[in-house]
């Protein structure tokens, strides 16, 4: 992926033309954009990206 275009910045056109690649990006993700919503395996791939927290414990 280019340096310069996070996931956050993809059109719907790379989508399609990049499939493999965004699966890599986003497979386990980790953290999330904060401004869009996507998710992605990488920080440096969002351009505002929040780490996932562990889900708690949905019994307490």
């Amino acid at each position: 992926m280019s340096k310069d275009k996070t996931l956050c910045d993809w059109s719907k056109k790379d989508f399609r033309e990049k499939w493999d690649e965004l699966r890599a990006l986003v497979e386990c993700p980790r953290y999330a954009c904060t401004k869009c919503g996507r998710a992605a395996a990488k920080k440096s791939v969002l351009c505002k990206p929040k780490t996932l927290d562990a889900p708690e414990d949905s019994d307490k």
